[in-house]
């Protein structure tokens, strides 16, 4: 009997001990918490990327499709192999729910969990916060797309801060670039400015400093505050009163406050050329413009579910991103955190560990260049511009509620508006 009982007794322990280690891989599951990255494998313990992103709230539509393409190229990775001789990533995900202390208390708490690096949202303001937590802890800290020209700055996000943003400034000059090129009969931009974020106010800050130095007038400017509260009736009367002397109208803005004007225009019965920056594109301009015309747009890149021209690589992105998450990549800022994971990992390989200051002077300040979806060998980081350069845009003409690829647009030059922006000297295309 005593055998017997020892016998029942191991096995009973060995039942709970299967059961113990299912619980730990069900931890690390696959959902939007993040535990999908991995674990260490043979290759040591696992390196944690923490992110700092919104799952709900204004942020919700940019943060959670690009944190989603972020932990699934750190799959990919995991997969050819992890970093460093065989260490895999993990990501843990901790929602700000669109709130900026919420952002630095996330980071801080991921950070006491062993995060390597941190993530932060796709916007200054409200990523700030979190670089902030990051800058403190001597970690990487890095937005997934946060564009406004700042958040390049060493001076403001430290020696181990930056984004994977290309750039408001360089926005705003690529849509004034394209528009003079492609439509020289253009002479006169009326612009609105939504002073809701840091990052809209540098779109059409940057396109006006751009379009004037390339002979262009302006006819016209307006500013309203793309919130919950807007009211675009006063807007739409200023521009009725003047439109008649303006050949297009910029839009600095985000969806949907941004479309929400678009819209309010047409419906107007103001048939003149509309143009924005990034943020007010993807499939949520289709869904609140309704069958806008004439809105010429941009992207990173040309996404199939919204836009006609995507190419081969980017089709193939979004159908593995399809396939992982159950919805295609709807908008334009989700395919920048792709090239962040390539980023992240060729960062920590070059530094040979996770030391946050080493990973950030590997990435910022040894001519790291990253191989992105554009292209192997195609974007460098640069000790006073932390963010990848330099920057091209794609360019998207809608009509009838559908978007098509018209053109691509290089930035090789930032005007001086007279504010701290470390990233007016564009380099070449490396190896280019």
């Amino acid at each position: 009997m005593a055998s017997r009982t020892n016998t029942v007794t191991k096995l009973f322990a060995m039942a709970v001990a299967l059961l113990l280690a299912s619980l730990v891989v069900a931890a690390c599951g696959d959902d939007d918490d993040g535990g999908g990255g991995g674990g260490g494998g043979n290759g040591g313990e696992p390196i944690v990327v923490g992110i700092s992103a919104a799952k709900s709230g204004a942020l919700e539509p940019y943060d959670r499709q690009g944190a989603q393409m972020l932990t699934m190229r750190l799959e990919e990775i995991n997969k050819e192999g992890g970093v460093l001789g065989g260490r895999k990533f993990q990501v843990k995900w901790l929602d700000t729910e669109s709130d900026r202390p919420r952002a630095g208390t996330n980071a801080r708490q991921l950070i006491d969990e062993g995060a390597d690096v941190i993530i932060a949202t796709c916007d200054f303001d409200f990523a700030f916060p979190a670089l902030q937590a990051a800058m403190e802890s001597e970690v990487l800290g890095m937005a997934l797309c946060a564009s406004a020209p700042i958040v390049a700055n060493p001076d403001t996000v430290g020696q181990t801060g930056g984004s994977m943003g290309q750039g408001a400034d360089a926005e705003g000059v690529a849509m004034a670039n394209f528009l003079h090129e492609e439509h020289p009969d253009m002479k006169s931009a009326y612009i609105f400015t939504d002073t809701f974020l840091q990052y809209n106010k540098e779109t059409a800050s940057y396109f006006k400093a751009q379009w004037q130095e390339l002979g262009g007038q302006i006819c016209g400017e307006d500013d309203f505050v793309g919130d919950e509260t807007l009211n675009l009736a006063p807007h739409i009367t200023r521009l009725r009163g003047v439109v008649d002397q303006c050949d297009v109208i910029y839009v600095g803005s985000i969806v949907p406050a941004g479309a929400q004007l678009v819209r309010a225009a047409r419906e107007a019965g103001i048939d003149t050329t509309f143009a924005t920056n990034v943020a007010v594109n993807g499939a949520t301009v289709g869904e609140v413009a309704g069958r806008v015309s004439g809105l010429y747009s941009m992207s990173h890149l040309c996404l199939p579910s919204y836009c006609e021209g995507a190419n081969d690589r980017v089709q193939a992105i979004a159908r593995r991103f399809e396939q992982r998450w159950g919805s295609p990549p709807v908008e334009s800022y989700s395919i920048v955190p792709y090239d962040l994971g390539t980023a992240i990992a060729a960062a920590i390989d070059k530094a040979g560990g996770t030391e946050g200051t080493e990973v950030a002077d590997a990435l910022f300040n040894q001519d790291l260049v990253i191989d992105t979806v554009v292209g192997p060998g195609h974007k460098v980081f640069a000790p006073d511009c932390h963010r990848p350069q330099p920057a091209e845009f794609s360019i998207e003409l809608w009509d009838n509620g559908q978007a098509r690829q018209v053109g691509t647009a290089p930035v090789d030059s930032i005007p001086d508006t007279g504010d701290p922006n470390t990233c007016r000297e564009v380099p070449p295309v490396p190896g280019g």
